[in-house]
This record gives C-alpha cells, sequence and structure tokens, in this order.
C-alpha cells in the first residue's frame, strides 16, 4: 500500500445518507478454543467483516484471490460472497457488521479484502475494542450475533453511542487506503414508501401485494415493476429474504430451538420450516447451526 493515499470523501445529501442503514452484528475479543475454530473453509455472505488477529492466522479467499492476515494485522472482509478459514487456536479481535443502502447495496463493497498492519491504524483497534468491551460487560454470555440478545437501556445506549465511532474509524482507514464508497441510487418515493412497509411487516404472516401497492398508489404489476428495477427482487422475494435473515440470526443463537424459530416466522411445524430453509441456503437449519460464523 502506497505510503499516504488521496481520501476518498464523498458528499450526499441528507435525504440520499438517510438511505443509509447500518447494523452491528456482532463483536468480541478473546482466544477461540481448537475445537470451535473452523479451520475448513467456510462459504460466508452478506456481511463486512474485521479481525485484528492477536494469534494465529486468518485467511480469506475471494474471486480467485486468497489473503492471509498474521499476528498484528487486520483483515477487512467484504459482504460479497467469499470463503474463510482460521488457524486452530486463533485469538481474533472480531467486527460483524451490515453497512448497505435501501436498495440492498452494501455500502464498502469494492477494493475489499484487504489486509493491513494494525499499528498504522490504531483507531481501528480503539474503536473495534470498546465496543467488544462494551459487548463483554453487558451480555458476557454472548459470544455471537446479537440480534436477539437482551440488553437494558444503559448498555443499548452504550453500544449506540460506541458503533459510529467503529464506523468512523473503517471510514477513515477506508479513506488511508484509497478505497471509495458506494453511492445511494435515485428511488421512486412510491417504491420506497414500499420497502418501509415491508421492512415491517410481520414476519409471521403473509405478504398481501395487493394491499402494499393501495398503500403506495400504484397498481400491483406497476408495482412489482418498480420494485424489482429498484430492489433487484420482488415485495414477495424481498420479505422472504427479510424472513431468511432473521432465521439465520435465530439460529445462531443456540438456545433457541428451531421448532419455535418456524412458530416465530409463520411456520406450521419445523418440517415445512426446514424444507423453506434449506431450499433457499442448501443447508437444514442444524447444519447451518453448527457452522460457527466468525
Amino acid at each position: 500500500m502506497p505510503a499516504k493515499l488521496p481520501a476518498m470523501h464523498t458528499a450526499h445529501t441528507y435525504g440520499e445518507w438517510q438511505q443509509l442503514q447500518h447494523h452491528l452484528l456482532w463483536c468480541y475479543d478473546h482466544l477461540k478454543p481448537a475445537a470451535r475454530t473452523p479451520t475448513q473453509w467456510q462459504h460466508i455472505t452478506g456481511h463486512n467483516s474485521a479481525w485484528l488477529v492477536r494469534a494465529g492466522w486468518a485467511e480469506v479467499r475471494c474471486e480467485g484471490g486468497l489473503l492471509r492476515a498474521n499476528r498484528g494485522d487486520w483483515l477487512l472482509a467484504p459482504p460479497r460472497p467469499r470463503h474463510q478459514r482460521f488457524s486452530k487456536r486463533v485469538h481474533l479481535l472480531s467486527v460483524a457488521f451490515q453497512s448497505q443502502w435501501l436498495d440492498g447495496r452494501p455500502w464498502y463493497d469494492q477494493g475489499l479484502p484487504v489486509v493491513l498492519s494494525a499499528r498504522k491504524f490504531p483507531q481501528l483497534e480503539k474503536a473495534g475494542s470498546r465496543l467488544a468491551r462494551i459487548l463483554k460487560k453487558s451480555a458476557p454470555d454472548v459470544d455471537g450475533p446479537i440480534q436477539q440478545t437482551r440488553f437494558d437501556q444503559h448498555g443499548f445506549l452504550h453500544l449506540l453511542r460506541a458503533t459510529p465511532d467503529w464506523l468512523e474509524a473503517f471510514i477513515q482507514t477506508m479513506d488511508a487506503c484509497g478505497i471509495a464508497a458506494s453511492r445511494p441510487q435515485a428511488l421512486d418515493e412510491r417504491v420506497t414508501v414500499a420497502q418501509r412497509l415491508l421492512k415491517a411487516w410481520p414476519l409471521n404472516e403473509p405478504l398481501n401485494v395487493n394491499q402494499l401497492a393501495r398503500h403506495t398508489g400504484l397498481g400491483r404489476r406497476q408495482l412489482e415493476r418498480l420494485f424489482l428495477n429498484q430492489f433487484d427482487a420482488t415485495p414477495h422475494r424481498y420479505l422472504e429474504q427479510r424472513r431468511l435473515q432473521a432465521a439465520s440470526n435465530a439460529l445462531r443463537q443456540n438456545a433457541t430451538q428451531v421448532k419455535s424459530i418456524a412458530l416465530q416466522l409463520g411456520f406450521g411445524d419445523s418440517s415445512h420450516f426446514s424444507h423453506w430453509f434449506h431450499r433457499w441456503t442448501g443447508s437444514s437449519p442444524r447444519a447451518f447451526r453448527n457452522k460457527l460464523l466468525f
């Protein structure tokens, strides 16, 4: 990497920035026991990962390229499909997050993965370590996704304040590396209304596209056509993807039974849920749960 690259600052209207959505998925800073470390290649997609390797190594294979991070290195992985694996005993400061525009496009994707020396980017370690300390204090038994984790108001607000600091440190790092963010697209306000309604649609209820269309002032076919053009998915598929994400997050919580997840998502029984989940992911819910994500 060059000693100094020009900053990649971008300016958008406030309304455009409101299209940007961020979610912290998990964060920890400790040694992973060999029995729980995926030493074989895992296929991962859908979120950014940032690992500071404190001991051992981490590898990412993406679009034919292979990168390894050793002790003292950051490995910043993209949200697009990738394969990853780790040494048997690996100590990581790990931060997983989603950062994307309303149309589902990742904010930072191109230019990743990349391996960086932690000494050159102290702000990244400082912000990530703070997140890990807050989570350790607020939810000491959690070692994975936090979506279903309960926080009191103090823990939640501490985490809420610390997450933008992590994102700012991440952006500063991307600027220093000359990696540009994606830009928001102009969205039809009527389609944006439909998208917001779909984000609030109860996951245990079937989608009524006619009802959705009435709220937007569009006909059903016109809504489906415009929605497909802007989000690369029909309203039904968009809701199914929400349901799949919720199922995946719930399955990562080892205490949640598959039957309970099925009922929460509107399936009559766990067999129907398992068939649906396998059709989308190629994996049964139990097999998916056995894959430890880092």
